[in-house]
């Protein structure tokens, strides 16, 4: 996804805090959880998650069903959290994230479902 696109996307879900003019030439800061998306079927026993931000963000957190906060790693321009340990069923995730000056900016909440699967177990010959 590319930056006009995440722009974009914050103004369509109102995550944008600072005007609606061009956010290059304003310092406008956005946070967007790009994965999972809206409704995504997880099947995988890992899943991770990723965050877009624009502007000047120092840190990051992610909390899932309401549970306790979890910090994002930075890295190669995107905020990633890591998850396992999960089982199937609906889960809803949010995030929010803090400007170098201490402006707090959150996204919407994303709907998403983690379907279980029948794994198969191989033996060594």
């Amino acid at each position: 996804m590319g930056i006009n696109e995440m722009i974009g996307l914050g103004r369509k879900k109102k995550t944008v805090t600072q005007g609606s003019v061009d956010a290059v030439k304003t310092g406008e800061v956005c946070v967007i959880l790009d994965h999972p998306q809206q409704g995504e079927k997880i099947t995988a026993p890992h899943y991770t998650f990723r965050v877009g931000t624009f502007g000047d963000i120092k840190r990051v957190e992610i909390s899932i069903n309401k549970g306790p906060w979890q910090a994002c790693r930075h890295s190669v321009g995107y905020w990633w959290y890591d998850w396992s340990g999960y089982k199937g069923g609906r889960y809803q995730a949010v995030v929010k994230a803090w400007t170098k000056d201490g402006q707090m900016l959150t996204c919407e909440l994303c709907d998403f479902q983690v379907v279980g699967e029948k794994r198969k177990t191989t033996k060594n010959a």
